[in-house]
């Protein structure tokens, strides 16, 4: 009889393996049992363990480095604990483990290897490995399993922890756009050193939340997230998860209703959010910055009233769009009341920049102005946002203080690994051209530009040319689905905006209406389209110049397929890189340039 050791995680086990008379005799044993003899019931194991290539006699269970020989690299590589589920698997064969050892000379090989993403890769291994031995576990080897799984995270976050930032990004893309495998976030991360207050955040659907994803991955710091509940108001979408993962540590969802603009709802939510970030403070939480980003404006006013408690921590308050200003550039939000809060808002703030005017005290305009006023720094999606919104400020020393602290930055594209990480079933056409168009539709946004454009094309080619619509709102008919709380009217009324914003009438057989997909489906589905197709948002009279930059670019940014734009003259997406860029309404530009690009790809008219 001899034994074979193993070490895993720093957890030494050996298998037993049976000589050739104790074979014999055992053999003897199964057959009076009427059970399979040993070398088939290993050829079994083998078999059920997925490593049917393997012999037989080959299998010495010894992951130390002097026995890789023993094993086939290629199981060796894709199994790291193919011991341990042999172990596990083999009712049949005599297996003696050893007590549990942990020591620093059998520290796991992660450590000693330098490229991040190899490191990375393993690791996402080394968990599927992990997983087939939990779906084995027992009541009488769950200690193994345990040890097993703490060692390989301890191991796991022992490399993060002295990786540089940009080494823990590429590590964390790498696991967290992995398919099929699960893992434990929290097993890797350290204490928080940053707090976000979002008012709409993962896995609630939402622009916004997605933006704020990003910027997370991006920071490559760890948070403490509070947000609002959107239950039973948004649909839930677990793949936008995956981006910010790796580093939220906590989520705490507010159970109240949400709010775009309701002073009430904005008090109660700023309020308690506050109330949290004190308690969480006093516990020991060490926050080296607050994070605040709007849409949606509660966030802003509950990082007011957090950087009063704490001055000396950082606030960082980002702006998608103009709050206080419309698409038109019209001033937008209700006037307030001179309640306690308010006053409390506005205290220093008119102590050190002025009375706030009269037309300036409405819901969306203080929200601005006290992250003006508070901010260590600033954030705005693109320069021309940041000119507007400057230009609005009503004090000028308060205007100077913006200016000295913000900076222009425009909405994260992430890596190409995301746009791999979902796969979707999705057929086009290859014989036709393909535009797809993904978001929703406004007075200010639509395709019936496109759609008019592919009507006017010659007969002969009007057929070369589909549109694919993502959207919310789609027939229910059509797989379309009425969320909850949302009443059949208002539903239906978001419907016909979204057919009329296609003007799909006599190209029926052309267009075709899809609900909006989870986020990393929607990347994932862009790779199948030849143009992926962006409208500015058309801005009003009142606008010096278009501050909207569509969050969209930066998702077409990072996808293989080609980008057509249409861009209204000296916009931010006007100076965007994209493919092919028509001005707005200009439809006979638009069935030129389908006319190339039929031709492009299909052949001569």
């Amino acid at each position: 009889m001899g034994s074979k050791t193993f070490e895993v995680c720093g957890y030494r086990s050996s298998l037993t393996i049976l000589d050739d008379d104790q074979m014999q005799e055992y053999g003897s044993s199964c057959r009076d049992r009427n059970e399979p003899e040993p070398e088939l019931a290993l050829e079994i194991l083998m078999a059920n363990a997925g490593l049917a290539e393997a012999r037989a006699g080959k299998i010495l269970c010894d992951l130390s480095e002097e026995a890789q020989e023993h094993v086939p690299s290629p199981i060796y590589d894709r199994h790291r604990f193919l011991a341990v589920e042999l172990y596990l698997r083999a009712t049949r064969l005599k297996v003696e483990p050893t007590s549990p050892a942990l020591s620093k000379s059998s520290e796991l090989r992660i450590a000693e290897r330098q490229d991040v993403v190899t490191l990375a890769e393993q690791f996402v291994t080394d968990l599927r490995s992990l997983d087939r031995v939990r779906s084995l576990v027992t009541a009488s080897s769950v200690e193994l399993y345990k040890t097993l799984s703490n060692a390989l995270y301890e191991e796991g976050r022992g490399y993060i922890d002295g990786c540089s930032r940009e080494q823990r990004i590429r590590f964390n893309d790498v696991v967290s756009t992995a398919p099929n495998v699960e893992v434990n976030w929290d097993h890797l991360q350290t204490a928080p050193n940053a707090l976000a207050v979002l008012y709409n955040f993962s896995p609630y659907t939402d622009t916004g939340a997605v933006v704020a994803s990003k910027r997370i991955r991006e920071s490559g710091d760890l948070f403490d997230v509070i947000s609002c509940s959107f239950a039973n108001r948004k649909k839930i979408d677990n793949t936008i998860e995956r981006i910010a993962a790796p580093y939220v540590v906590t989520k705490q969802f507010l159970p109240m209703a949400p709010s775009w603009s309701t002073w009430d709802s904005f008090k109660a939510f700023a309020i308690k959010a506050k109330r949290i970030a004190v308690d969480r403070v006093k516990n020991g939480r060490n926050y080296d910055y607050l994070y605040t980003r709007t849409m949606w404006a509660p966030s802003h006013y509950a990082g007011s009233l957090i950087k009063r408690e704490f001055p000396d921590l950082d606030w960082v308050a980002e702006f998608s769009d103009p709050l206080s200003l419309d698409v038109e550039g019209l001033a937008r939000g209700g006037e307030l009341p001179d309640d306690k809060f308010l006053l409390e808002l506005l205290v220093d703030v008119e102590a050190e920049f002025g009375s706030v005017p009269e037309a300036y005290r409405t819901i969306f305009s203080i929200a601005e102005i006290i992250a003006y006023a508070g901010a260590d720094r600033i954030i705005f999606t693109n320069h021309h946002q940041q000119s507007v919104m400057l230009e609005h400020i009503y004090s000028n020393k308060l205007r100077d203080r913006v200016a000295a602290i913000a900076e222009v930055s425009n909405h994260p594209t992430l890596p190409s690994a995301f746009y791999d990480a979902e796969e979707i079933d999705y057929v086009v056409d290859p014989s036709v051209v393909n535009l797809a168009y993904f978001g929703e539709f406004y007075a200010t946004r639509g395709l019936t530009e496109v759609t008019t454009a592919i009507r006017m094309l010659p007969k002969a080619i009007r057929g070369k040319v589909h549109l694919h619509v993502f959207t919310n709102y789609i027939p229910v008919g059509a797989s379309g689905a009425r969320p909850r709380g949302m009443s059949a009217k208002a539903y239906d009324d978001l419907v016909d905006r979204a057919i009329s914003g296609v003007g799909a009438y006599g190209l029926e057989d052309q267009v075709h209406l899809n609900g909006s997909l989870p986020y990393l489906k929607f990347l994932s589905i862009t790779k199948k389209f030849d143009y992926l197709l962006v409208n500015d948002a058309r801005s009003g009279e009142h606008h010096a110049v278009n501050p909207y930059l569509p969050s969209k670019w930066s998702d077409y940014a990072g996808s293989v397929a080609a980008s057509w734009a249409f861009v209204e003259e000296g916009s931010s997406l006007a100076g965007k890189p994209a493919t092919v860029k028509t001005p707005l309404g200009e439809i006979v530009a638009i069935v030129n340039e389908l006319k190339k690009i039929i031709i492009q790809k299909l052949g001569s008219e």
